[in-house]
């Protein structure tokens, strides 16, 4: 019988388990270890999608299981599981026989990235703004206010903890947790990546980001979803322009793929 099987047996035929001949210390020992296993690969997950999100682990970085098992004190099993949540979310990039890297950013998936997140909250600004609560509004407004304090201390880090937090508070009230789930994923680990290289090193790009994050928060305060809308997309367009105007920058170049400059994008995203 297989550890799943022997699960089962422990779970939902304990007396059965005896009769069969199976340890009943056994399965709970080897329930524990699972357990363990799932609480380890979410710890080393965590502590690496945080340590590349913030460049701590730059694109092109090498991630070799023994290395990261010996850094974090555990087997190479959470490890290599830690590893395959985080291809998944696109931060990294497995190939056979030739291991795991960090990936590089690319201008497409930028592109794709803006893309992704204003079809899926911009439909839903209607929703938010009829359903949302005053409590809710008000909670929202905190969140603003630790947001100015975030950018005024230069704390990118908080900065972009706080603007996540505040994606999922403005589309709960919505309703629809497929969305909410969907906007999670497109906004979280890659989003946050890219504001990182693009958005928090330029003063111009940051405060651009605030005044996009402020000022889609007033308008659905206000009922209005139309210039939440507005605000969304002419601020989105005039970010993408400084990301796509500085991809040469040697503060922005060293983190998008060798290669990658003006001069080589077609011409509809070179212009």
């Amino acid at each position: 019988m297989d550890v799943r099987s022997q699960r089962h047996a422990r779970v939902t035929e304990p007396a059965a388990a005896d009769a069969r001949g199976l340890d009943p210390g056994r399965v709970a020992d080897l329930e524990r270890v699972e357990l363990g296993l799932r609480t380890y690969k979410q710890a080393v997950y965590q502590s690496l999608r945080e340590m590349i999100v913030w460049l701590d682990l730059p694109p092109g970085d090498r991630l070799v299981e023994s290395d990261l098992a010996a850094r974090f004190g555990v087997s190479k099993t959470p490890v290599r599981e830690a590893l395959a949540l985080l291809d998944a979310d696109g931060l990294v990039e497995t190939v056979p026989y030739r291991g795991t890297t960090v990936r590089w950013l690319t201008v497409p998936e930028m592109r794709e990235q803006n893309i992704l997140v204003d079809a899926l909250e911009v439909p839903a600004f209607r929703i938010v703004a009829d359903r949302i609560t005053t409590a809710e509004l008000d909670a929202i407004g905190d969140m603003v206010s630790h947001l100015k304090a975030a950018r005024a201390a230069r704390d990118f880090r908080r900065y972009g903890a706080i603007t996540l937090d505040m994606h999922r508070a403005l589309m709960r009230p919505s309703g629809l947790p497929r969305l909410r789930k969907l906007i999670d994923s497109v906004v979280g680990p890659v989003g946050l990546r890219y504001d990182r290289v693009l958005v928090y090193a330029f003063d111009d790009a940051w405060d651009l980001y605030l005044e996009l994050t402020v000022g889609r928060f007033e308008a659905i305060r206000d009922r209005d979803p139309e210039r939440a809308t507005e605000i969304v997309t002419s601020h989105r367009q005039q970010l993408e322009q400084l990301a796509l105007g500085r991809l040469d920058h040697p503060d922005v170049a060293r983190y998008f793929e060798p290669g990658t400059t003006v001069s080589r994008l077609p011409d509809r995203l070179a212009q």
